[in-house]
């Protein structure tokens, strides 16, 4: 009798053992489930691929207003063509910081990976020395459809290969605005004011140039305010 006993606690014994390697491995498989992925490309602001930029994954941890700590996770390299690409990253917000030597440093802020996330972020790095680049101006004039000059209208200009790299200003009462600039690229050019369909243009421009660049704004209907509002 002791001996079934025995051979039986021997058996709840190894069954339990059996029972929680099984789910620790689901544990660890569910865990894996949840990691999430990011892909993305690295390039000049004009569009180059940079090959061999470094690229680094900051989890920030005990997020206090803009003030946060931060543990790296993951570095990598881009290829020839620029591309990198990180898998098992834990979901959670990061700072992902991008740099080569003879050129700028970027870093993209509060950039959010939620659970089996599968996330694209390219990035637009800046030229690092600038003595050799002479300043650059975009201008132009803000008008209506009838070519009245438009005051006091929202002028962006964003690149298009960096969204941190961005400027805004208002147009004065000629409608005339003024952009002055250190990074060769491409831009996006965007204009807006309530009332108006915004205009959109993209811009390329190099080192020493100044460039003009009209924007037309196309007033909304009454008919159109009034769906938007409802």
């Amino acid at each position: 009798m002791s001996g079934w006993i025995g051979s039986n606690d021997m058996n709840i014994k190894l069954a339990t053992c059996v029972f929680l390697v099984g789910l620790a491995a689901f544990s660890v498989l569910a865990q894996e489930g949840e990691l999430a992925s990011v892909r993305g490309r690295v390039t000049t602001l004009w569009g180059q691929p940079i090959e061999e930029a470094q690229v680094s994954f900051f989890q920030l941890e005990g997020i206090r207003g803009n003030s946060a700590t931060e543990k790296l996770i993951h570095q990598t390299l881009t290829s020839r063509n620029g591309e990198y690409k990180v898998n098992a990253l834990p979901w959670g917000q990061y700072r992902v910081d991008v740099a080569l030597k003879g050129y700028g440093h970027t870093e993209v802020w509060r950039f959010y990976l939620w659970r089996s996330a599968r996330r694209v972020l390219d990035v637009g790095v800046p030229m690092g020395m600038l003595h050799h680049i002479s300043q650059m101006e975009i201008r132009g004039t803000v008008r209506k459809s009838k070519r009245e000059a438009v005051e006091d209208a929202t002028v962006t200009l964003t690149s298009v290969f960096d969204q941190s790299e961005s400027q805004q200003v208002r147009t004065d009462a000629d409608g005339k605005y003024s952009f002055l600039l250190m990074q060769e690229g491409d831009y996006l050019l965007h204009s807006s004011k309530p009332g108006y369909k915004a205009s959109v243009t993209t811009i390329s421009i190099s080192t020493g140039e100044h460039t003009t660049a009209d924007l037309v704004l196309t007033p909304t209907q009454p008919n159109q305010r009034s769906r938007q509002t409802h």
